[in-house]
């Protein structure tokens, strides 16, 4: 039968998750000299407190979030020389390397539950128990972010991060670690993880499937397109043609003249190089890649989709003109995916327009600065408006109000703007037209 400890035996230190006893007991409790009778544990009382002892490590134990229990006596012992000096750890972490690598390796795991055994494939606790350091092989900077927050005495810290299993396989997780810093226990931390390696490769997946989806929206955009962009590339090519004939015929004359030859040779130049930009525009839309995210210029942005559409538009008669905000602060984007997304909305305007057979045949494309930070961009067009049990289902994949549509552009328009962490949105009036609101997270200078 289990004993109420003795006034003279010292009990062990707290360990939550096994071993040695949770209980830990006052000091006056081994100070025989100093002995404080209102402090000593009646033998009842005692049973007690060890057989909620063992339920609570029963439960810790079997608790399937994966559980390390911390001995993080160095890190404050070391932290709390460290702060004689102020706050260097937090303004130069650099010049503290060293300071951290002796943090990460002295700082111990003292127990674990069966479900961080499961986690890490590991044949038994054993080994999990003693330097921390093999939970950081995958993401040793985490070390130095924890370490920090131990230093600046927050209770606790949480990040996503990388953990190399015991059988290689690389693992993502959440982190969430504490500092109880409770009387009995100064120096415990708590370490939690939560596997997040399944959701994240089927979010990679999704954004594969998505991006496919994306190409396939540019391609659809640009077959569209195919007698815009032939005249592009013909009308350049016939000007070199002919210039290039000129210059011949020029040099073929008793008397050359070689400025007028120059003259054609520089705009022969110039028309080479307005066809290799339309080749370059349909290849930035037609390649499939990843995307890159850079500080952009929305109104660059505006002006370059409005060029790619406008001979379309002017073959169907619609005015395409511009109120941009001069200006604004960049957005952080991909800018082949934005510039997709403003050539859908001008397509449809001009495609909704030409269905609608209005006499007023115009697209107004707008930016603006919002006060929340946002950079908001509309385009409105004369289309006629979109019917009212349609409007509800006007960014849902392959939905579509053409008879030959094939129901993607805008639900791709949706999707490129919700991972930009923007928001996309229709306003409606029947009859009139239709107006579609773009906002977007502005970037400070310098912000990358």
């Amino acid at each position: 039968m289990d004993q109420p400890p003795s006034r003279n035996r010292p009990v062990g230190q707290t360990n939550l998750l096994g071993g040695e006893r949770i209980l830990t007991a006052n000091a006056a409790l081994t100070d025989t000299d100093n002995y404080n009778e209102g402090e000593w544990i009646a033998p009842q009382r005692y049973r007690e407190l060890k057989a909620s002892e063992e339920r609570y490590r029963s439960l810790i134990n079997n608790l399937l979030l994966p559980l390390w229990q911390i001995d993080s006596r160095v890190m404050t012992e070391t932290f709390a020389r460290a702060k004689q000096f102020g706050d260097e750890l937090t303004s130069n972490p650099g010049t503290t390397s060293e300071l951290l690598k002796l943090v990460s390796e002295s700082v111990v795991v003292t127990a674990v539950n069966d479900s961080a055994v499961a986690l890490l494939r590991a044949a038994n606790k054993e080994d999990l128990v003693g330097p921390v350091g093999y939970l950081f092989a995958a993401s040793p900077d985490t070390v130095t972010r924890i370490a920090l927050a131990r230093f600046t005495e927050r209770p606790s810290h949480i990040e996503e991060m990388k953990l190399r299993a015991f059988d290689g396989q690389v693992l993502d997780v959440l982190l969430f670690v504490t500092f109880p810093q409770t009387r009995e226990c100064p120096d415990l931390a708590l370490l939690m993880m939560v596997d997040v390696t399944v959701q994240r490769r089927t979010e990679q997946e999704l954004r594969r499937v998505q991006a496919d989806f994306a190409h396939a929206s540019r391609v659809s955009a640009l077959g569209e397109l195919v007698a815009t962009i032939a005249h592009e590339v013909r009308q350049p090519l016939s000007v070199i043609a002919t210039d290039a004939d000129t210059g011949t015929r020029w040099l073929d004359r008793e008397e050359p003249n070689p400025s007028k030859v120059k003259a054609l040779m520089t705009r022969i130049m110039e028309n080479a190089h307005r066809a290799n930009q339309v080749i370059s525009r349909v290849q930035d839309m037609t390649v499939k890649r990843d995307p890159v995210r850079r500080p952009v210029d929305i109104n660059a942005m505006v002006q370059e989709a409005s060029t790619f559409v406008s001979i379309e538009a002017r073959a169907q008669a619609v005015n395409i003109s511009s109120r941009l905000q001069q200006g604004l602060p960049n957005v952080l984007g991909d800018r082949i995916q934005l510039q997709q997304v403003i050539v859908n909305l001008l397509l449809n305007g001009i495609q909704a327009i030409s269905h609608a057979g209005t006499d007023r045949r115009q697209i107004v494309v707008e930016t603006s600065y919002g006060l929340d930070g946002v950079i908001m961009l509309s385009v409105e067009d004369t289309g006629g408006g979109i019917a009212s049990d349609h409007l509800s289902r006007i960014f849902d994949g392959f939905f579509s109000t053409k008879a030959d549509g094939v129901g993607i552009g805008l639900a791709i328009c949706r999707f490129i703007v919700a991972d930009h962490e923007g928001a996309i949105s229709v306003e409606n009036e029947e009859g009139v037209g239709a107006r579609f609101l773009v906002t977007l997270p502005a970037i400070s200078d310098g912000e990358v």
